[in-house]
């Protein structure tokens, strides 16, 4: 009963507040993305419309209890697993809690939906990353707690483990920016969860502060993971709006529901003793005809000031090969030499210079790759 007067009075309030959710947004402030922040002296972008994540929101739980842990929702049949962090579900709603005041602890957070909408797309199973001690859902509180634990590196107990991990091949990996960089609990996740080996792809909801450091943060913390470079994030306001532009990410990295599998058989590698380059290849002749040549064994030579290239065995078929484009990670084909080139820095368009791919992890390291290679498709 006390739980159902709860929410009938959080509704309430919300309906005689105009203006303060937009989209299913909480408009009240969220945690400062500033690693100087204090709950006194917060960052400057912390400001009602300029501050950071996370702004998830909490089910309703009674005080003192911790929230929800379900298990992934593994079917025995995917190869992705979608984890994240959300504070919508780190969090204890508190009797007192004021709805203008305090962030709207109403699910889904922002990163719980974009969470959802890539396991739409891809038909992956869901885990939810829970601490054993949830988040204050006042702001001030959960600032300051968040703050003493990236003082104290702390790792957060968590609810459970991901089972079956070994089902997985590809993971992605959601979260908010939390004061430039990332809830202590994710770090808490990766070294409970070993992704070594795996195919790793971000996804993040963040304010002003962008990304920051959390990237950085979460490929140190997992150094064997293989981290994809094409990060989806977005601004905490606009997440809730995000579904079209999320769910697009997800098929142009080719992991639409279905296509996981076709993906992976389709991604290469490139190494020069322990320097690695992987590629997700475009779905053409040309990168069919590299395909089939793999593995091979090659010289790999330095051309210009800013590409590598290897002449592969057999010349490939550019027929409806589209015209490459883009800068630095693009992997090309110019057919009057019969090379296949690896950007490293920007390049002007050609109409001889057709697309393979594009690196989605290891893309700074292509000018290191030197001597002789192995191109072969990516281990699983």
């Amino acid at each position: 009963m006390k739980k159902f007067l709860s929410l009938v009075l959080a509704a309430t309030l919300l309906l005689l507040i105009p203006g303060c959710q937009s989209g299913g947004e909480a408009a009240a402030p969220s945690p400062a993305e500033s690693p100087d922040s204090t709950p006194e002296t917060p960052a400057e972008s912390a400001t009602p419309t300029e501050s950071a994540a996370p702004t998830e929101s909490a089910a309703p739980a009674e005080s003192g209890d911790a929230p929800s842990s379900p298990a992934p929702t593994a079917s025995g049949e995917s190869n992705v697993l979608i984890a994240y962090f959300s504070w919508a579900e780190n969090a204890v709603l508190e009797g007192d809690v004021d709805a203008v005041t305090s962030p709207s602890v109403l699910a889904p957070g922002n990163v719980q939906q974009l969470a959802g909408w890539v396991q739409e797309e891809t038909g992956g199973d869901l885990f939810s990353i829970q601490v054993t001690d949830p988040y204050p859902s006042d702001w001030d509180a959960c600032l300051e707690r968040a703050n003493q634990e990236r003082g104290d590196d702390a790792r957060p107990a968590l609810v459970r483990r991901v089972e079956n991990l070994d089902q997985y091949d590809v993971v992605f990996l959601g979260y908010p920016n939390w004061w430039y960089g990332v809830p202590m609990a994710l770090l808490t996740f990766l070294e409970e969860n070993d992704l070594s080996g795996k195919q790793v792809y971000l996804f993040c909801s963040h304010g002003t502060g962008g990304l920051a450091r959390s990237v950085e943060i979460l490929t140190a913390a997992a150094p064997e993971a293989r981290f994809s470079d094409n990060v989806f994030d977005c601004y905490e306001e606009d997440a809730a709006s995000s579904q079209e532009e999320i769910q697009s990410w997800v098929a142009e990295l080719g992991l639409a529901s279905g296509g996981a599998e076709a993906a992976q058989a389709r991604t290469i590698e490139v190494r020069s003793g322990e320097t690695a380059v992987t590629y997700a290849l475009e779905d053409n002749a040309a990168a069919d005809a590299l395909l089939a040549q793999l593995p091979l064994t090659i010289e790999i030579e330095d051309y210009s000031t800013n590409e590598k290239i290897f002449y592969p065995p057999q010349a490939l078929e550019t027929a409806g090969a589209p015209a490459a484009s883009g800068g630095a990670g693009v992997l090309a084909y110019y057919e009057p030499w019969g090379d296949v080139v690896l950007f490293y820095d920007d390049f002007s368009e050609n109409a001889s210079l057709f697309a393979l791919g594009r690196a989605v992890s290891g893309a700074e390291s292509i000018r290191d790759l030197t001597g002789t290679v192995t191109v072969a498709v990516a281990e699983g």
